[in-house]
């Protein structure tokens, strides 16, 4: 709706030189303005509110705010940046399969960020781990109203903002996501992936059963979270990375419901966890 109006004003204000556009912008002032004195004051009022319009015209050819975040000025802001980047899954319990890759997953984000121009620090797991669950126990011990993880998370940033100078902690997880394939392609937080399918027997392919397979399969995405230095979520968005399972077509020819087999190569694809980390954090530090 927003970007709408926008447009509606920068077309209005593009037709300013149309003289019936004058006037119907000028509204009462020109039909009251009885006296020369008046009439001047009157073109005066009409010039400032025709600025006062290209002004906000150009704010909203500028771009508008994307909804699934929550921050004030993204983007490069010409400024370098310092942040304070915590462990992967600090946060959010990682499930077992990820565990081998949260320190490849960790150095690949903190590369995207170096190459942004921007800077960080971080803590170890051990440390950072003890860090949060002292935030949690200070949750309890306020009986906050709002026991719950932002509530935490405010805790956490605020306690580290009195020893250490920043201007965001991002928080980075690692989550599962359903989502639907069609036709062998899977389309979820902002790509695309081919789903892989395995024990195909002949006389399945022949059948196409596996080009017609429509069937809910789980997708590994980055989570990430920025907190400002007061503890408000700032910004937040989803990065999918891989999918979690291979389908396994080994029944499928007689009952048509295939099995799932968590893949061997789970978030292994290079090419594929820098494609997800670049849409997780965009909109924050866009992608290049």
């Amino acid at each position: 709706m927003a970007g709408r109006n926008c447009k509606l004003v920068i077309r209005r204000v593009r037709a300013v030189g149309d003289q019936r556009v004058v006037r119907r912008l000028a509204g009462s002032w020109w039909r009251d303005a009885a006296t020369p004195e008046r009439k001047v004051r009157s073109r005066l009022e009409l010039a400032a509110s025709i600025v006062a319009l290209a002004v906000f015209a150009s704010a909203c050819a500028h771009g508008s705010r994307d909804p699934s975040s929550r921050i004030g000025n993204w983007g490069d802001s010409g400024k370098l940046r310092h942040f304070v980047v915590l462990p992967v899954n600090l946060t959010i319990n990682a499930q077992p399969e990820f565990i081998p890759v949260l320190d490849d997953m960790f150095g690949a984000i903190a590369g995207y960020i170096r190459d942004h121009g921007e800077t960080l620090e971080t803590f170890s797991r051990k440390e950072a781990t003890a860090q949060w669950a002292a935030s949690i126990v200070k949750v309890k011990e306020l009986k906050a109203l709002d026991d719950n993880f932002e509530t935490a998370m405010r805790v956490y940033v605020t306690h580290l903002a009195e020893t250490r100078s920043f201007d965001a902690v991002i928080a980075p997880s690692l989550v599962y996501r359903t989502t639907k394939s069609r036709d062998r392609t899977v389309k979820w937080d902002g790509v695309f992936r081919k789903m892989k399918v395995v024990n195909l027997s002949d006389q399945a392919k022949t059948k196409g059963l596996a080009r017609a397979l429509v069937i809910n399969i789980s997708g590994v995405s980055l989570h990430v979270m920025v907190f400002g230095p007061d503890g408000d979520l700032i910004f937040q968005r989803y990065g999918g990375l891989d999918l979690a399972h291979n389908v396994d077509m080994t029944s499928a020819e007689f009952t048509m419901n295939p099995g799932l087999l968590l893949k061997e190569d789970l978030l292994k694809e290079s090419d594929h966890i820098s494609e997800g980390i670049g849409v997780a954090f965009n909109r924050y530090l866009p992608m290049r």
